[in-house]
Parts: C-alpha cells; sequence; structure tokens
C-alpha cells in the first residue's frame, strides 16, 4: 500500500518540481495569478453548509514491486504524474503473460487516457524491483483548473496522444492481428494518432488521398454523390440512385485505394461523435512499395470498408440505415448500460417508475426520451419502437463527470457513473450538463424509502388517470443530485450476487423493459464495426425481447398444463361420473375438481402479493404475471367442470356469475394488453404520458373554441355543422384507431371535402381559420384515440378486482358449507 504524504511544503515543491504544474506558481505584480486555483487544488475550499471543495491531489510513495494502477481498472477518476523515480509499464497478454513496454521518467504523466476517453486501464505500471518512487495522483476536478495552464493543456494532450498511438499499435500487434513487429515499428515512424471532435471533416469526395485512415474508437458517416453539411441529420432518407450513405465504428480502414496507386476519396467522411483515428500518410509508403504493399495486405484483412463505399446497392434496409444514423447521432450507442422499452410490449402502467421511487424514494425513471423506430431484423418487415426513456446509461464520455467540482460523480469499480451523496454540493452543473436530462436534483432530505399505503394502492388501482406526481423543489437551500445508480447498495443487489438486477427491469409485467448493451441490442450498428479495436463489452443481461426462453418454457408449459387438466378432467368425468369415488383414493371427481381449483386459485393470488415486492429479489414480474395467467386458466377449466351443468343453488350461482366475471375482465385485460400497445405505437408517433395527452386535448380543445369564436357568417357554420360534426365524432375516433394511418394522411384526407371553399369562397382570413379548424379537429380526435387505448389498458381492472374479491369470498362460504355438510 503506498504511503500519503500529507506534508503541505512537500506537496508545494513537487508541484513546482513538475514542469507540467510550474506554472501554477507564476508571480504577477507580486502576487501569485493562480492563487485560487492553488488553494483549491492543494488544501480545498469550504463553502458553509458541510459543502466543500477539493483538495484535489495527493503525494504519494511507493516502495519496491508496487502496483499505482492495474490494466483492466475502471479508473476514470483519477491520474498520475510521477515525481520521483522511474516506473515500469506493462500490458497483459492474451495468454495472461505481462510484457513490459516502456520505462516512465519523472515529470511523465500517466492514466489519463481512463479519464479522458472514459475507458479501461490500458496498461499495468509498477515501481521496479530495488527502487522506490513518489507519484502525484491528481482528482479529475482538478482537470478544469489545470488546463487553463498552456503547458498543462498541451503536454497532456500530446501524452494522450502518445500513449493512444502506442496502445492503437499494440492492439494491431496482439498475437492473431494483422501487424508483426516490423510494420508496428514502420507505423510508429510514420504514423499519427488523432482525436477529433463531432462534425470534423475527416475527407473530402473527389479530394485526392493523401493519408490511410484508420478508425481506434468513435463513429463516422460517409456520403457520396451529393454535398452535405457534417452537422446535417437525417442523411439516410435521401439515399437513392446517385447518392449513397452508410455509417462506420472502431476497426475500419479507409483510403488503401490511394496507398495502391493516386486517386481520390469516393465519398466524404464526417465524425459523428468524439473519434479516435491513426493516421498514415500516404506519401511515405508510396516511397516505400513493399512496405505499402504489406500494410496494404495487412489492413485489407480485416477492413474491407474501401471495398463497398457508399451506393444504394451496398444498403440491405434503408430503415436499418436510418435507425443506426440516429442510434449514433443521438450517441445512445456510447452508454454502457442502456435502459430500453419496446412501446409493442409496454401497456404504460408506470410500473416502472413505480418501483424506481418504492426502492430510492424518488423515481429516478422518466418515460420520455429518444424515441427509435427500427427493424426488427435487418431486412424484415417487421418494427419495433423502441424509447430509450431519460435514465442514466452510463457514457462512455460522460459530460456530467466533467465539470463536477468535487469529483462527487465518479466510476465504479465496474465503470459505471455513480453519485456520492456525502461529497455532491447542488451546484446544478452535472444536471445541466446532462444532454439526457437523467440527472435531478432533490432536496437532501427527500430521501426516504416509500412505504406501503393500501388506500393509495386501492385509489390507483380503481382510477383510469394516474395521480399527479409529488416533484421536490429544486430550489430548495441543500439539494443533491441523484440519478439511476443500477440498484447498487440496495437489497436487490445483495453483496455476492450473480447477476444485476434492476428493479424497474424486475417489475415490468410484459417484459417491455431490458438493460441492454446498446451495440450488441441494435445490429443495424453492431455491423458497422470491423474486426479490431472492438471493446470488451460489459455482461449485463439477457436480451428478452430477441429470445426470451424461460417465457417460452412458461407459454409451452403452461399451454400443455392447461390442456392436459382439461383432457384428465373429462376423461375423469367420463369415467367415474361426479360422485364416484376414485379407485387410488378418497375423492370423487366432484372433490378432486374443486380442490383443484382451489389451489390454483390459491396460487393465481400469489401474483398481487408479488407486485407488492420491489426492495428484494422475488423473480422478474413478467414470469409472474404468465404464472398467473396460466394458473388462472388451468383453474377455470377445472372449475367449469367441476360445476357440471347444474350450478346449485343461489350462493353456488352467484359464486360462478362472479368466477366468469373473473374470467371475461381477465380476457379483456390481456386482449388489450397484446392489441392496445401495439395500436398505441403505429399512430401515436413519440411516445407520450397519459398526462401529456389529456393536457394537449385541453390545448385543442381550446383552440377550436377559439376559432369558432373568431369566425363568423358561412364559415362559423361551416366549422359548427360539418367540421364538429363529422369529425369529432364516435365513428371518426374508431376509424383513428382501425386505420392506423398517420395524422398528416388523415389531415390531408380531411381537408379534401373542403377544396372548393379553400379555393374559391374563402377570402386568405377565412381559408387560414377553416384550415386551423380541421388541423385542430383532427389532432383533437387523434389525442383523444391515443388517451382511450391508453384507458383501454386500465378500465379493465377495476372490474377485475372487484370481480375476485366477491369470488373469494363467495368462495370461502362455499368452501366451508361443503367442509360443514361433509363433516355433518
Amino acid at each position: 500500500m503506498p504511503r500519503e504524504i500529507t506534508d503541505r511544503e512537500a506537496i508545494i515543491s513537487s508541484l513546482k518540481a513538475l514542469e507540467l504544474t510550474s506554472e501554477l506558481f507564476i508571480e504577477v505584480n507580486g502576487k501569485l495569478k493562480n492563487a485560487g486555483d492553488l488553494e483549491v487544488i492543494i488544501d480545498g475550499r469550504e463553502y458553509g453548509n458541510g459543502k466543500r471543495v477539493g483538495p484535489y491531489v495527493r503525494l504519494l510513495a511507493y516502495d519496491s514491486g508496487e502496483e499505482i494502477m492495474r490494466q483492466g481498472e475502471w479508473g476514470g477518476n483519477t491520474f498520475y504524474i510521477s515525481v520521483n523515480g522511474v516506473l515500469d509499464v506493462f500490458i497483459t497478454e492474451p495468454n495472461g503473460e505481462q510484457r513490459k513496454i516502456s520505462r516512465l521518467q519523472p515529470g511523465t504523466c500517466f492514466g489519463e487516457m481512463a479519464v479522458l476517453a472514459g475507458v479501461e486501464r490500458n496498461a499495468t505500471v509498477i515501481v521496479p524491483e530495488h527502487a522506490k518512487a513518489t507519484v502525484m495522483e491528481v482528482t479529475r476536478p482538478a482537470l478544469r483548473l489545470l488546463r487553463k495552464l498552456p503547458k498543462f493543456g498541451h503536454v497532456l494532450d500530446e501524452t494522450y496522444r502518445a500513449h493512444g498511438f502506442g496502445r492503437a499499435l499494440e492492439d494491431l500487434n496482439q498475437p492473431g492481428r494483422v501487424a508483426d513487429d516490423e510494420i508496428v515499428e514502420q507505423l510508429r515512424a510514420i504514423g499519427k494518432f488523432m482525436v477529433y471532435a463531432k462534425h470534423h471533416v475527416l475527407c473530402q469526395e473527389e479530394t485526392p488521398i493523401e493519408k490511410v485512415l484508420l478508425i481506434k474508437s468513435g463513429w463516422i458517416r460517409r456520403v457520396s454523390g451529393v454535398a452535405v453539411d457534417a452537422t446535417s441529420t437525417g442523411v439516410a432518407l435521401g439515399v437513392g440512385e446517385s447518392i449513397g450513405a452508410d455509417f462506420l465504428g472502431a476497426g475500419n480502414c479507409l483510403g488503401l485505394d490511394g496507398a495502391k496507386r493516386p486517386e481520390s476519396w469516393k465519398f466524404t467522411a464526417s465524425v459523428m461523435a468524439r473519434t479516435e483515428v491513426l493516421e498514415i500518410p500516404v506519401a511515405p509508403l508510396a516511397a516505400d512499395p513493399e512496405l505499402r504493399n504489406r500494410i496494404i495486405n495487412a489492413f485489407s484483412a480485416f477492413s474491407a470498408a474501401d471495398d463497398k463505399p457508399p451506393a444504394i446497392e451496398e444498403v440491405q434496409d434503408l430503415r436499418a440505415l436510418a435507425s443506426a444514423e440516429e442510434e449514433i447521432a443521438t450517441g445512445i450507442v456510447d452508454g454502457a448500460n442502456l435502459l430500453v422499452m419496446d412501446m409493442d410490449l409496454c401497456v404504460r402502467c408506470g410500473n416502472c417508475s413505480l418501483a424506481c421511487h418504492k426502492v430510492h424514494g424518488q423515481s429516478r425513471l422518466l418515460r420520455r426520451g429518444i424515441h427509435i423506430t427500427r427493424p426488427v431484423t435487418i431486412g424484415s418487415q417487421r418494427t419495433q419502437h423502441v424509447l430509450s426513456p431519460q435514465v442514466c446509461m452510463h457514457c462512455k464520455d460522460p459530460e456530467c463527470l466533467t465539470g463536477c467540482p468535487t469529483g462527487a460523480i465518479f466510476r465504479d469499480p465496474r465503470g459505471y457513473v455513480d453519485i456520492d451523496p456525502a461529497t455532491c454540493i447542488g451546484c446544478f452543473d452535472c444536471a445541466t450538463q446532462c444532454p439526457y436530462d437523467a440527472i435531478s436534483m432533490v432536496p437532501r432530505d427527500a430521501g426516504g424509502i416509500a412505504k406501503f399505503d393500501l388506500f393509495g394502492t386501492l385509489k390507483k388501482t380503481f382510477s383510469l388517470n394516474p395521480s399527479p406526481g409529488k416533484f421536490p423543489s429544486e430550489t430548495a437551500d441543500d439539494v443533491v443530485a441523484i440519478k439511476c445508480n443500477l440498484c447498487e447498495h440496495t437489497p436487490l443487489n445483495p453483496q455476492g450476487a450473480r447477476r444485476q438486477a434492476y428493479s424497474c427491469e424486475e417489475n415490468c409485467p410484459t417484459g417491455a423493459l431490458v438493460r441492454v448493451d446498446p451495440v450488441s441490442y441494435f445490429t443495424e450498428v453492431r455491423n458497422t464495426q470491423g474486426l479490431i479495436f472492438q471493446n470488451e463489452r460489459q455482461a449485463i443481461g439477457r436480451n428478452i425481447h430477441k429470445s426470451d426462453p424461460l417465457a417460452r418454457v412458461f407459454h409451452i408449459g403452461g399451454t400443455v398444463l392447461t390442456l392436459l387438466a382439461a383432457v384428465v378432467t373429462v376423461f375423469g368425468l367420463a369415467r367415474h361420473g361426479f360422485d364416484g369415488v376414485l379407485a387410488w383414493s378418497w375423492l370423487s371427481m366432484r372433490w378432486a375438481t374443486g380442490l383443484t381449483g382451489l389451489f390454483g386459485v390459491a396460487a393465481v393470488m400469489t401474483y398481487p402479493l408479488r407486485k407488492q415486492v420491489y426492495r428484494r429479489r422475488a423473480g422478474a414480474l413478467r414470469y409472474w404475471l404468465l404464472v398467473h395467467v396460466y394458473l388462472g386458466a388451468l383453474a377455470g377449466v377445472v372449475l367449469l367442470f367441476h360445476a357440471g351443468s347444474h350450478t346449485g343453488g343461489l350462493l353456488t350461482t352467484a359464486l360462478y356469475v362472479a368466477f366468469d366475471a373473473v374470467i371475461l375482465s381477465g380476457l379483456f385485460g390481456i386482449a388489450s394488453y397484446i392489441i392496445a400497445p401495439r395500436i398505441l405505437t403505429s399512430i401515436e408517433g413519440e411516445p407520450l404520458l397519459i398526462e401529456d395527452l389529456i393536457g394537449r386535448r385541453e390545448e385543442l380543445q381550446k383552440e377550436l373554441k377559439q376559432v369558432t369564436a373568431q369566425s363568423e357568417g358561412w364559415l362559423r357554420e361551416e366549422i359548427e355543422e360539418r367540421v364538429v360534426k363529422e369529425f369529432l365524432t364516435v365513428p371518426y375516433l374508431l376509424r383513428q384507431i382501425t386505420r392506423r394511418a398517420p395524422l398528416t394522411t388523415m389531415l390531408a384526407e380531411a381537408r379534401e371535402p373542403f377544396k372548393d371553399r379553400l379555393t374559391r369562397l374563402a377570402t386568405p382570413e377565412e381559408r387560414t381559420l377553416l384550415l386551423k379548424a380541421l388541423e385542430t379537429a383532427v389532432s383533437l380526435r387523434r389525442v383523444d384515440a391515443l388517451i382511450y387505448l391508453h384507458r383501454a389498458m386500465r378500465i379493465w381492472i377495476a372490474p377485475h378486482v372487484i370481480s375476485t374479491s366477491i369470488m373469494l369470498a363467495l368462495m370461502v362460504v362455499h368452501v366451508i358449507q361443503v367442509v360443514y355438510f361433509a363433516v355433518r
């Protein structure tokens, strides 16, 4: 273990001696120019109310053989500067052996790649045998102060490029990879490692190829046949006979044709996200034909990008191309752990947000976000509507970490982003920096765990509208940042658990919600990557949207058991009748079917109990729902045979009426869960919460009244007699649902009958008002359709719960009655 040197003078002396940080001590007119920054870096600063910033550095002394950092660790919170003593750098080979690759001299910065690029440590740094070393440990928040020093900023960028270049060459030279030692050394002499920001243009179509580009990380867009602004979006939609476009990720190589002979670029390539590129100038290759041929052969072995320039012939599915562009442009593919919702499965119950609230005291999941329509598989006619909600995706290069002044936001040992509430000072910087609105500010004392409320649960169950949420004030004096922490440090993930559990995913009744590795989940993006430079993806969980074997087992097993129960019951009744005693027991068929149905109903009722379990593992709710459905079907079949052709007295008849009501309401619920979400996704465009829809309906109703009030004479009559009576009707509402046509199509059709009025009789002012009335009425009916579909998925719950309660009460009375008469 290193020994921390706490002597302030020793720390100051070390910072002065380091060329990187010596500019902190520049004096102007006899005063330190950076006195304030120096104070925060060395001593920290108190702001009152328990809020503190810094210190940002520690001076550490290491003995012989001690590790300073280890390859594979997520060290996105600290980097180092060697002060005294040399350090050895090792990398771990695929066979597990360590190989020394360099030696660091005093004054060298290292470990910065994990901080700046959001990747694992790519090497192990150790103090040599029989030596000692002193190292300055620097935390991430210091970067925003130290980068103001010209020398530090320049050296940090150069060091990052040097280390990135070395690591890229080492990856090329791994056993089984494409480049041998000689090629790597030649590339080291002529190559250059560059980091480009979003929208940078790497090459222009029809300009000479002057360098070969090897993509180390990031994403680029290639376009041919048309000049496109690098900042533009939706390029995939313009692909046609003379215009081509595609998207490439890490491991692709561009410009090899120019290395063979003088050529021009056949496309324009621009950067879509922060991208690292290994650049090899063409001129030195032309001067050495043997080296050129070896490099061309080596790089051609893993990248065919030059062989397939962007063209319509190379596009397998235009919809997949468009969705890949949106997934890359929005940045969701760079999340380390992405939450996705399949809106064709989502029943809008809100149980995911409720589960988050129950576990953390405040919901950190908002069901709004990035909506993407994509083919289920490339070339498939089936479409999937995916929502990435406003919840932390643990970005590879998170902007929230960059500005945190205390280091309260950090990467945990698995590489995920978390917040330490103890060191968070509530500065709002992270919340404003997050481009996905995934961080909220809440009062520091508002984090109590939600308690079970029977009355509130019943009220929520029987209500068709969601109750308004209570949002904590963001203007409180003492607030703290919160976001999704993947349910770490909760009973859902006890020490030693073999898999990670997430409350939102565990409590989704239909399996609509799942946490995934985005590159693996979105196959259209995965196919853009080359064969090298692919990062080790983190094991997150099974993609149940693609395949859920356990659910398939429940479906098959439930169907087989239900049919088997029906066959066995029919066979038993045919052979023994209702009152004949079974050969292997004292039971008659009436008793056997009654007891089977009773135990089946008892097992079915475990589902409502499971729904109240949020803070510990109890199995995924989606599997409990399948058990609930199939056991209910089995119990229903057996109990229907149990009654025979006569239900008996008034009490038994009432029991079966209630039982039938339970079955019918349950079947309606199953149908609504299967049908309604798919209709919703086909007509709603962007997924909206029902509260949003209700608010939008009120706005449209108000607009329609205003348009009518502004109209006079024939125009007012036209709106009241034709527009309102034609479009605000039940048949037109059903038409919105059954046709599933886009709103633009419905609007175009709505204008057609009024074409004569709009073109011949109306003045410009009247035309504007009539068009606005038409658009408002059609849009209002579309919003009504969405609201009714939302409510269709809830309207069955109250009858189902009430009829179940009545059935259970009557069943208890029935059982007591039967036992009483049997004993007597």
